[in-house]
């Protein structure tokens, strides 16, 4: 079996010569021992390790070098964007009609309070004390509202997606203000970003 550094990858001997002819054969290729073969050509790397080559051209476990800091944030952007989502599926624990319960949040919830609100603020203005809603909450229950309770319920569910759009705004703006803080240099750019939680 043969190794190449430059293509980080393996040969076997068997198909050196069909290699040559076609002029693909790596210059850089080394007999490697079986042993090299099994560890790094077969082998699982460690945690945080990769094949790569030695500083005599040998196959051997290289660390992963870290991600460059727009893919960095990238992926924290993501993960704030995950956690932000999650907190949208938690919804607002909220009593509802004298009921523990919690109002959903989602991003398809949130069309639906925006309407209930608005339904509830005209019957409001109108004076209207009489119209009623239905409305079910996580433990899918129908509970039966005023249109002030509506108002009221909609209301601080849409204050909490503010809320929570709010949050995963700050943090999205610390990320960026990590990148293009000219008084750091990149090492200080990427604990920054990696300092940013949800």
């Amino acid at each position: 079996m043969y190794y190449s550094s430059h293509k980080n990858a393996f040969y076997p001997a068997t198909v050196r010569d069909d290699y040559e002819s076609s002029g693909k054969w790596p210059d850089d290729a080394i007999k490697v021992t079986d042993q090299e073969w099994k560890i790094y050509g077969q082998g699982e790397p460690p945690k945080g390790m990769r094949r790569g080559a030695d500083e005599h051209g040998r196959p051997a476990w290289v660390p992963i070098p870290p991600p460059d800091l727009e893919t960095l944030a990238a992926r924290k952007r993501q993960e704030i964007d995950a956690e932000r989502d999650r907190a949208f599926a938690a919804g607002l624990p909220y009593k509802i009609a004298g009921h523990d319960d919690v109002v959903q949040t989602r991003p398809q919830d949130q069309i639906n309070l925006l309407g209930l609100s608005a339904k509830a603020q005209r019957l409001l203005a109108a004076g209207d004390t009489e119209t009623t809603f239905t409305f079910r909450g996580l433990s899918n229950v129908n509970r039966t509202l005023t249109a002030e309770q509506m108002d009221a319920l909609a209301l601080a569910a849409l204050e909490h997606i503010e809320q929570i759009y709010g949050r995963s705004w700050l943090r999205k703006d610390a990320i960026d203000a990590a990148l293009e803080d000219e008084n750091l240099d990149d090492d200080a750019k990427r604990a920054a970003i990696e300092a940013v939680t949800w």
